[in-house]
């Protein structure tokens, strides 16, 4: 009698207990990158779009941490409403670093789950690379990660355990 009031004791004080928030293997850094080219749309004045080419690493859709293998193409983006300052921001540091075969991060990997009224961010982010020459229209430029882009370096974990591992397939998948 004693052990099954002390069982549903602990069992009424865990349900009390606030739920601790849980991100599947840490993951933080949207998409990798080893950006070639970055094309401003107008060409003129403020870019309203962004068209960016080289080799990239995606989350799989509805995923817990995971990652799609690397995939040659480009990434077809538009200004996010409200965020149009750093939307630019992140286009010119990513223009800086095309060419360069820096491997780079950016974007938030969690993003606010659109079937949630409360936006609560239970979903991997959703990205397309586009086969070179297909035609596309841009998403919504995903919501930037703390610190914008940056550069991977080798045993660089910090941010995200995997980043390293990913950074290799990258350059492997570049020299292909």
């Amino acid at each position: 009698m004693k052990s099954v009031f002390l069982l549903v004791a602990a069992s009424a004080l865990f349900l009390l207990l606030p739920p601790n928030p849980v991100i599947a293997k840490n993951a933080s850094i949207g998409i990798y990158a080893i950006v070639d080219q970055v094309t401003f749309e107008p060409e003129a004045g403020p870019p309203n779009s962004v068209r960016i080419s080289g080799v990239f690493v995606v989350p799989v859709p509805l995923s817990s941490g995971n990652y799609r293998s690397p995939q040659r193409g480009y990434l077809y983006f538009r200004l996010a409403p409200g965020a149009e300052q750093v939307t630019r921001r992140d286009w010119s540091e990513l223009k800086t670093v095309a060419g360069s075969g820096k491997v780079v991060g950016f974007g938030q990997y969690w993003v606010p789950n659109p079937n949630d009224p409360h936006g609560n961010p239970h979903t991997s982010l959703e990205v397309r690379v586009h086969a070179v020459g297909d035609p596309a229209t841009p998403d919504v430029y995903p919501l930037a990660q703390p610190g914008g882009v940056t550069e991977v370096k080798a045993g660089d974990t910090d941010r995200d355990p995997h980043s390293s591992k990913i950074a290799v397939q990258l350059r492997d998948a570049l020299h292909r």
